[in-house]
C-alpha cells in the first residue's frame, strides 16, 4: 500500500527518493563509468542532500522563532552556507579524487526527484 504524499511527508519523501537516485546512480556511475565518476556522484549528492536539510533548517528556525530581524538572520545563513558549500566544492575539484561530470550529476539529484515528484503529483491528480 502506497502513502499518500502530502504536506507533512513530503521532506521525508524527497530525501528517501533522494538517497535512493543517490545509491542507484552511484553504482551506474562505478560499474559503467569509473570510480572517479562513482564517487563523484556520491559526493555531490551527498553535498545537495545537506545543503537541502541545512536549507529546511533555517528556514523552520525563522518560522518557529522568529528571530528579531529575520531578514539578516536568513542573509548570514544564505551567505554562510553559499560559502561552505563553494569551498567544499573547490576542495572536491581540485582533489583530483572526483570527476567533474559526476559532481554534476550527483548535485542534481534533489532537483531531479523534485520535479520527479511535481510530474507524478500532477498526473495522478489527473493534470
Amino acid at each position: 500500500m502506497m502513502t499518500a504524499i502530502n504536506e507533512d511527508n513530503l521532506f521525508r519523501v524527497i530525501i528517501k527518493g533522494s538517497l535512493g537516485l543517490l545509491a542507484f546512480l552511484t553504482l551506474i556511475g562505478w560499474i559503467f563509468f569509473s570510480a572517479e565518476t562513482g564517487l563523484g556522484i556520491l559526493a555531490g549528492g551527498i553535498l545537495a542532500i545537506s545543503n537541502f536539510f541545512w536549507l529546511r533548517n533555517v528556514l523552520q528556525r525563522i518560522l518557529i522563532l522568529q528571530p528579531s530581524r529575520p531578514f539578516l538572520y536568513s542573509q548570514i545563513r544564505f551567505i554562510a552556507r553559499i560559502s561552505i558549500t563553494g569551498f567544499v566544492l573547490y576542495l572536491m575539484i581540485t582533489s583530483g579524487w572526483f570527476s567533474l561530470n559526476g559532481i554534476l550529476a550527483g548535485l542534481s539529484i534533489i532537483v531531479c526527484n523534485i520535479i520527479a515528484l511535481s510530474l507524478y503529483s500532477a498526473l495522478r491528480a489527473g493534470g
